[in-house]
């Protein structure tokens, strides 16, 4: 779909909605925008900070029962098979 076609399709739905419905929908769009532009590189930064340290917190992890984890798994791969492979 183009982007021609597109606008003409929001048109003509535009039209066929009652001012209740539109102005649900205008408030909803500037919240998507408000949204977008509140989350700038400041948030990458953030989502960036908590996944290294989830990563840290799930290396960390100790395992503990009769068969010591291999050495060549890696992460909850690792923890699966100690559970369920007896």
């Amino acid at each position: 779909m183009t982007t021609i076609e597109l606008r003409t399709s929001i048109a003509a739905d535009l039209d066929q909605m009652s001012v209740e419905m539109l102005e649900s929908v205008s408030r909803y769009v500037r919240r998507l925008r408000h949204h977008a532009r509140s989350r700038g590189p400041q948030a990458a930064t953030s989502r960036q900070r908590r996944r290294e340290a989830a990563m840290l917190f799930v290396k960390n992890l100790s395992v503990g029962g009769e068969h010591p984890v291999p050495a060549d798994e890696r992460g909850i791969d690792a923890l699966i098979a100690e559970k369920y492979d007896k």
